[in-house]
């Protein structure tokens, strides 16, 4: 065996989005505005070189006054912006950024997200029945017997980003309590119809049919050495992986891709919602695209990838019966689709081809070419070295303060989680749920409100149910006591205990007809029961006085004698 290197071609076919972090997401009001269904990106050294007030800006920024910033910079905003973007639709939520390079600014697809995928995918190809953890599959990195170790990836850079709206498909329960498809709103609202605004997130996303250029490498050779001096797990299956290359590669890809693809494509067939149709087509248009020669492979990767795909998805025959959880949710009921030039879609498919070296010394070489330009650019003009530096030190300031609102963040959402906690524990739920509730809208990604809000909407429904049966039970005890007492008289402790929660409303009260109804209950007691009436005298009178006592019996010795 020996070493292969393969230049490889990177197509976007479904919105790709590679996330910068929480941290680096932009912010409305104070990293960007939106104006005539344009998102502009905001650069404050260009503000500040062109002579915008600081303090007002900056009064802005920490109000997050959208509409004052617009007004404030005028006609100049698209002069004071570091990009300036289409909006699919509008916002109040942070957008997730795409990964950037330092030097050039340009979005980048890192041979490690790449790595992730293929993983995954190597995950499910390797495995046997009994084996869930990546050390007993691709050895240990501690050990140096790590498969992955043996397939180097490059980064991929990619031209340009377009914003992306998406919204969670979510499974619910309907009024018969059945499974259905439907779109999330809010929280603790899913439904039928599809609202572009509502629970959305916009993705910086590299858009399909975009290309980049990439290198993998298959150490079969440094593979083989391992071999000799060390035993590591599914040794002859990694052995055929490399012996057959890049193709083989491809093909455990897409064995994988077209599984996962058909069980989406079933899970979106059986439960269906308003326009679940078109990412029934575009499911379809996925599964045609992998190739049986395997000349190509089609993969999911980055942000919207799903349980299913991160795990390598060995765990389920079907995506439809997944189970559900202790609280009676559904597992792994959500999906995040990209609604894409009108068309809804599943985030992240990539396509990777090997290209011929012939092609990729071209692209290379204009790729070499426009960062030749860009830096002979910097070196020749002091302005635009300046500016380089000066952007350098603005990202670093930039991304400095990011950390530091993120940490304020953090600190204010936490509070809210404890003080929600803390009011659960009291079983003051309303008060509990509001105040997870201004955690989330604070920080919608905050890892603990969602378990909190479960949680505490589990209490108010028990209580809510809890406080019905309650009043079932006082409506039942509003009635005449005849009622209440209608077939209730197999023993006196059966009448004087419905009798003693009908006294406690406040409405009944003992009077001629409740006297002749306890006579008449009493008068139908089996034998056995009614030879301890004698006994029974005295809690009878603690019930209902000793005066009216006296009437009970005496009315029922006149029921006897007749």
């Amino acid at each position: 065996m020996r070493n292969l290197r393969y230049n490889i071609q990177l197509e976007v076919v479904t919105p790709l989005s590679v996330g910068a972090g929480n941290q680096n997401e932009w912010v409305k009001g104070a990293d960007f505005v939106q104006l005539n269904n344009r998102l502009y990106v905001l650069d404050l050294r260009k503000m500040i070189e062109n002579g915008v007030d600081i303090n007002m800006i900056n009064q802005c920024f920490i109000n997050q006054d959208e509409n004052g910033i617009c007004q404030l910079l005028g006609n100049r905003l698209e002069d004071m912006a570091r990009f300036v973007f289409d909006l699919p639709t509008r916002t109040d939520n942070p957008v997730k950024t795409f990964l950037r390079t330092q030097l050039f600014d340009r979005p980048l697809v890192p041979g490690s997200s790449i790595k992730g995928s293929i993983r995954s995918a190597l995950f499910n190809y390797l495995k046997d029945e009994r084996e869930k953890k990546d050390v007993e599959v691709f050895g240990s990195m501690k050990v140096g017997d790590d498969f992955m170790r043996f397939l180097k990836i490059g980064d991929v850079e990619m031209r340009r980003t377009i914003l992306v709206n998406t919204k969670l498909f979510n499974l619910h329960t309907n009024n018969e309590q059945e499974w259905t498809g439907g779109w999330k709103q809010g929280f603790t609202n899913t439904s039928d119809n599809f609202r572009a605004t509502g629970f959305n997130t916009l993705y910086e996303c590299v858009p399909p049919d975009e290309r980049g250029l990439g290198t993998i490498t298959m150490a079969a050779m440094s593979f083989q050495q391992l071999l000799e001096m060390m035993r590591t797990p599914h040794s002859d299956k990694k052995v055929e992986l490399m012996e057959e290359g890049i193709e083989g590669l491809f093909c455990v890809i897409n064995d994988v891709t077209k599984n996962y693809l058909r069980k989406e494509l079933n899970f979106f067939k059986h439960y269906e919602a308003e326009r679940s149709d078109e990412i029934v087509e575009c499911i379809n248009d996925l599964i045609n695209m992998i190739p049986d020669d395997n000349s190509s492979c089609l993969m999911k990767m980055s942000a919207g990838v799903g349980f299913h795909s991160i795990t390598g998805d060995w765990q389920y025959d079907s995506f439809i019966n997944t189970g559900v959880h202790k609280n009676g949710k559904k597992k792994y009921k959500s999906r995040k689709i990209a609604d894409f030039n009108n068309r809804l879609m599943l985030m992240g498919f990539v396509r990777l081809s090997v290209m011929q070296e012939e092609k990729a010394v071209e692209e290379m070489a204009s790729i070499d070419k426009e960062h030749q330009e860009m830096m002979e650019e910097i070196r020749t003009s002091p302005q635009r070295r300046v500016e380089m530096l000066k952007r350098v030190e603005q990202e670093k300031i930039e991304r400095l303060e990011q950390e530091k609102k993120l940490k304020q963040l953090q600190a204010e959402y936490d509070e809210l989680i404890s003080k929600a906690k803390e009011l659960h524990f009291n079983n003051k739920y309303k008060e509990a749920k509001e105040m997870a509730q201004r955690a989330e809208s604070l920080w919608p990604e905050g890892p603990d409100h969602q378990s909190l809000l479960e949680e505490i909407e589990k209490f108010i429904k028990r209580q809510e149910e809890e406080r019905k049966a309650d009043d079932d039970k006082r409506k039942k005890y509003q009635q005449p006591l005849s009622v209440v007492l209608e077939g209730k008289t197999t023993t006196i402790g059966n009448i004087l205990g419905h009798l003693t929660k009908w006294l406690k409303e406040e409405a009944n009260t003992i009077r001629d007809e409740e006297i002749a109804v306890l006579a008449t209950a009493f008068n139908k007691l089996p034998n056995k029961e009614a030879r301890k009436l004698k006994g029974f005298q005295a809690r009878v009178a603690s019930l209902i006085g000793e005066e009216n006592a006296a009437a009970v019996f005496a009315k029922l010795e006149e029921i006897k004698k007749t």
